[in-house]
């Protein structure tokens, strides 16, 4: 997600890994940049391509979640581990798993269950 705070610039939040950074120092830049390698970065166009041909093709009001999220070794940008969800449950499942592990330590091991209702 790209956001533009009241601040300035334009930010990229990676929920894959819980990193915000700012990318661009305004609109104007960051469509500049939307011309460079730098959007391949963001958006993964090949792997995009290869979501289609598998028929994982978000609809209206969905986005690509994690089946495992990159802030974990096991959690690859690859077809296996994507789906199209809601983008709602995406951000708050991602910022959820997010804050609960944000004190640990890098490499520590956890266990996730997942209940469903």
């Amino acid at each position: 997600m790209f956001i533009e705070p009241d601040s300035g610039g334009v930010w990229w939040l990676n929920t894959g890994i819980a990193e915000l950074t700012q990318v661009a120092d305004s609109v104007e830049h960051f469509e500049s940049l939307l011309k460079s390698e730098l959007a391949d970065e963001w958006f993964l166009p090949n792997l995009v391509e290869q979501l289609h041909a598998a028929d994982k093709v978000p609809g209206p009001g969905e986005c690509y979640t994690f089946v495992t999220m990159p802030i974990f070794r096991e959690g690859k940008y690859e077809v296996d581990n994507l789906n199209p969800a809601p983008a709602r449950e995406h951000y708050g499942l991602t910022g959820s798993m997010h804050k609960r592990l944000r004190e640990l330590v890098d490499g520590a091991h956890v266990q996730v269950k997942v209940a469903t209702s």
